[in-house]
């Protein structure tokens, strides 16, 4: 079984992995529902970490403003997200099955810089 250190440390791994996939995507202008999928997933990595490095239990759910909700209390860091990392739950799911026009560029480039905002916070605190 792996150490909660361990863990934190793959999924650290594989959220940088989805931001790396997502930056890709928008400088070579891939599809944004694929683009917004790796944002989300690379969102939904940074708070498992958080939540394993502490030795938390969590759930498995693409549900951002849960995970969040678990996370926030250990990293207050992750306080300043609140209002718009939930958001891209959305994306895990709804937008990969439903052709939902509401998702521009800019938005996607937006949603991209804020998870990689709270992955720089995160990398001091997770290992």
């Amino acid at each position: 079984m792996r150490s909660p250190a361990d863990l934190a440390a793959q999924l650290m791994r594989k959220a940088a992995n989805d931001l790396a996939a997502a930056r890709i995507g928008l400088e070579h202008a891939a599809p944004l529902d694929t683009v917004c999928f790796h944002i989300q997933q690379a969102a939904e990595k940074l708070l498992k970490a958080a939540l394993a490095a502490k030795d938390l239990d969590y759930p498995f759910t693409h549900e951002l403003r849960e995970l969040m909700e678990l996370a926030v209390p250990h990293y207050p860091v992750l306080e300043g997200f609140t209002a718009t990392v939930p958001e891209y739950t959305e994306y895990a799911v709804r937008l990969r099955y439903d052709d939902l026009p509401w998702i521009t560029r800019d938005e996607a480039e937006r949603a991209f810089r804020e998870v990689e905002r709270m992955r720089e916070a995160l990398l001091p605190l997770v290992p």
